[in-house]
């Protein structure tokens, strides 16, 4: 249970016109940085806000403004955390929700997501939820990070993690399990915390009721400050019968988990969801030269939170593209998140290598599409798509081409790709 504070938090020079940014649906507002990193944070908020209520099929309705401050370089010698959010009372202005964000941390665009989704769910609940006094209950924190993981990444990046959940000790215990704080989890126990809440959050929107029980636990009346009571509040049947929920639970994870859940791009459509990522990236940079962009965006704070959303979206792609581009995203993925975390050594050659193998693969890609396009045209009964393809890839060295994007199909090939 936390306490609303009676004071703004805002300190009085980012309250000037110069220094404030209102998003499109005026629901979120940016003060302090600059005007384009006000731009990419507030981008992101309607982002993961149109999202949700997709998600939940909920219409928008806003009641409580949500302000996000980019605190001055001061908040790193004053120790500031990272990510603070807050709520207070601002007299006639009413109700307001305030994330402050510590310089330098906008390039952690999956922190950020989850702070703005527990905006979001908060002042959600603030529409039911009956205060005493000025104290308040927040979310669950497994709806937030399943969410979070959910809207951020699709729930792509998770499949590894969920086949080890599989395989390793079964599903945690509900009680230790919903009492877990995820902002204080590092590395793979985060990553695990995240997967076994979108598990969880998958398999009781299944449940009688589905999202309008989930719906309902978020603006309860007066919720239990113990989350296990919480969660007994909506789904009493699961809470009194731990061994039905964890079957219920241990079957989602296995469907996510499966490979059939991801819908995998063909050879062309992933070298054009791969470019159309890499102009995106360079949107607003005047240099022609797409490495020295990339460097030029990575000394800024503003370009390394690009460079990291970049990476983001890059690893959204590699766990969809094609085995042949496949090596070619992660490369580019690495590079991206590198310079978002400041490491610039030898990425000038690294990028000119990359670029050049992606080129010549787009080329490759087109006459492999081309070709196939011919056969199925022309194919014949009696001889087997196997068979024809297996002559057209044969590696006889009297065919095979000695050409740089021969050799790197090759050593695809001979990784397992």
């Amino acid at each position: 249970m936390l306490v609303m504070v009676s004071a703004q938090g805002v300190a009085p020079d980012l309250l000037k016109p110069e220094n404030r940014t209102a998003s499109e649906s005026r629901q979120f507002t940016a003060f302090g940085g600059t005007k384009n990193s006000r731009a990419e944070v507030l981008r992101r908020a309607e982002d993961l806000k149109r999202g949700l209520l997709r998600e939940w099929q909920v219409n928008d309705g806003w009641q409580t403004p949500v302000l996000i401050v980019l605190t001055a370089g001061d908040g790193v010698r004053l120790r500031q955390p990272a990510f603070m959010l807050q709520v207070f009372d601002a007299a006639e202005a009413g109700r307001k929700i305030q994330i402050d964000i510590a310089p330098g941390k906008l390039a952690d665009s999956a922190d950020l997501d989850r702070m703005i989704l527990r905006a979001l769910l908060l002042e959600r609940s603030f529409r039911g939820q009956k205060f005493t006094g000025n104290k308040f209950v927040e979310p669950p924190d497994w709806m937030v990070s399943a969410l979070a993981t959910r809207l951020g990444t699709n729930g792509e990046g998770m499949a590894r993690l969920y086949s080890s959940l599989l395989e390793g000790r079964g599903m945690p215990k509900l009680d230790r399990f919903l009492g877990q704080n995820a902002a204080a989890l590092n590395g793979r126990a985060h990553e695990l915390h995240s997967a076994q809440s979108l598990a969880l959050y998958d398999s009781l929107c299944e449940w009688t009721g589905g999202r309008k029980r989930m719906m309902d636990n978020l603006v309860l009346a007066e919720p239990a400050r113990d989350p296990l009571q919480r969660f007994a509040q909506t789904w009493p049947e699961l809470a009194d019968d731990p061994a039905r929920l964890a079957r219920w639970w241990a079957l989602a994870v296995a469907r996510l988990s499966s490979p059939t859940k991801m819908e995998f791009l063909d050879a062309e459509e992933t070298g054009r969801q791969l470019a159309r990522i890499l102009e995106d990236s360079l949107r607003g940079t005047d240099l022609a030269d797409p490495s020295e962009s990339w460097l030029q965006l990575a000394r800024t704070d503003e370009g390394r939170f690009r460079m990291a959303q970049t990476g983001s979206s890059l690893q959204r792609l590699f766990f969809r593209a094609h085995p042949l581009y496949a090596p070619v995203v992660a490369e580019y993925q690495q590079m991206a998140e590198d310079l978002s975390r400041k490491r610039r050594r030898g990425f000038a050659k690294r990028f000119a290598e990359t670029e050049e193998v992606r080129l010549e693969l787009d080329v490759r890609s087109e006459e492999i599409t081309d070709y196939m396009n011919w056969f199925q045209a022309n194919q014949r009964d009696e001889v087997s798509w196997a068979s024809s393809l297996e002559r057209v890839m044969s590696r006889n060295p009297k065919n095979r081409r000695n050409d740089k994007i021969s050799r790197y199909l090759d050593s695809v090939e001979e990784r397992g790709w």
